[in-house]
């Protein structure tokens, strides 16, 4: 009987050799794989953190403070620092940021750090391209990650940055109408002409909240709607509808006095051409028949009886003023009951808002205590309105032909009725920060 003997393959044993040569690096390369996933899920949650931080310091700045300017209330920080490790009560904008990245995960503990920087009337510098922000904040997030599998290839921790920029930035819109549901909240009638060169917003969840009838036209780069349109022509662009609702644009602008107020003026109703100059005027400022009013710059206090023209002989002049419109107790003249602006569709009114210091933008600021009223802001084609007319209570007519030369008018009012021809402008270069009107902003 022959035996047959089996052959070895010298080639069996090279292939487990190179089999178990490959593992190794294969090994390796799926920790790797493994950590390098990990440390990118961490990344996204501290990017998230990040940006839920900044949003959440700029807009709680933009809802409780008045002033831009570091100092006091305004919180500035030059270089990077470092959020406290444990917050209950924020003591200002910031220490809001930080108590988010806190609920998001990560906080100045441990193996990770969470700091910020702010700033006012610059731009972020981690942002250049920007625009000059009204107030500015960078909150940088960073957590050391211990590697597991690569750690054998002497990668033992990793760390994970995440950075975000928010800026108060001018907005879009520069006219408001804040009533949530009113029918026809912004309307063109009859044979109005409208040119704005910023959006339009309307607040109200009306079907109508945008009217339009007539011969009107109305032209914006865009419509911001609540509720629906109701136009007797196809807008162009096309209305956005359906946005969700906003809060007061302004809402953070201190009031420039408030009551008991001293009178330095009283009825103030004097015919010829005048010169005023800034004070508390109590029962109102009146221009009658062949009277001009001249203002001088600064801020002018009306409580009761308002501001009224009566003619087309009728003047006011004003460069660099804020008309502030209240009411209640004086010192020397009793309790006031508030009144409206009434400026006749014929009057002349030149009036421009500050380029600086508090209250720069603001032409007319109504009292938000004040009663529902209805206001008219009239003129002649000479006639313009350089600044922020706010009434947020107010039923704001524009007759006239009114603003057309102003560089920029923001209108901010409860409801808003155009009739006749108006301009809306929105060149902000007298201004350091553009828009008075400002808007939240993640620019990084």
């Amino acid at each position: 009987m022959k035996i047959q003997t089996r052959r070895r393959h010298p080639e069996s044993g090279q292939t487990l050799i190179m089999i178990t040569l490959l593992m190794v690096p294969m090994c390796g390369i799926i920790g790797l794989v493994s950590d390098i996933g990990y440390m990118h899920f961490v990344k996204t949650s501290a990017q998230t953190a990040a940006e839920a931080a900044v949003r959440a310091a700029v807009i709680d700045f933009h809802a409780t403070n008045a002033g831009t300017a570091c100092g006091g209330s305004v919180v500035c920080a030059a270089t990077a620092t470092a959020c406290p490790a444990a917050i209950t009560t924020p003591a200002n904008s910031l220490e809001h940021g930080c108590m988010y990245a806190i609920q998001h995960g990560f906080s100045s503990t441990g193996n990770q750090s969470v700091t910020y920087q702010a700033g006012s009337g610059t731009r972020p510098p981690t942002a250049p391209g920007s625009p000059v922000a009204t107030y500015w904040v960078t909150f940088r997030v960073a957590q050391r990650v211990p590697q597991m599998f690569s750690a054998v290839l002497g990668n033992p921790s990793g760390v994970v940055v995440a950075r975000a920029s928010a800026s108060l930035i001018g907005a879009a819109d520069c006219i408001y109408a804040l009533n949530p549901s009113a029918s026809q909240a912004f309307s063109v009638k009859g044979t109005a002409n409208v040119t704005s060169n910023c959006g339009i917003l309307v607040n109200s969840s009306a079907s109508d909240a945008l009217y339009t009838n007539g011969s009107t036209t109305l032209s914006a780069p865009e419509y911001d709607v609540v509720g629906g349109i109701n136009v007797h022509t196809p807008l162009t662009p096309s209305a956005s509808t359906g946005i969700s609702p906003i809060s007061d644009p302004m809402a953070g602008l201190a009031a420039p006095a408030t009551a008991p107020y001293t009178c330095d003026y009283f009825n103030y109703n004097s015919g010829g051409t005048k010169t005023l100059t800034p004070g508390v005027y109590c029962g109102g400022i009146n221009a009658g028949s062949n009277t001009t009013y001249n203002l001088t710059a600064g801020t002018y206090i009306i409580v009761g009886g308002g501001l009224t023209t009566q003619s087309t002989n009728s003047t006011i002049n004003g460069s660099g003023v804020t008309i502030y419109n209240t009411f209640g107790a004086t010192t020397n003249h009793g309790n006031l009951a508030y009144s409206p602006i009434s400026i006749a569709a014929g009057s002349t009114a030149t009036l421009s808002a500050p380029s600086s210091g508090a209250y720069a933008g603001i032409l007319f600021f109504e009292d938000r205590a004040a009663p529902a009223s209805f206001d008219t802001f009239g003129g002649n084609s000479s006639s313009y309105y350089q600044g922020t007319i706010y009434a947020k209570k107010a039923a704001i007519t524009m007759y006239g032909t009114s603003s057309v030369l102003a560089k920029y008018t923001i209108l901010v009012a409860d409801t808003i009725s155009m009739v006749g021809t108006a301009t809306f402008g929105n060149d902000y270069s007298l201004l350091a920060t553009g828009s008075p009107v400002t808007q939240v902003a993640v620019v990084e």
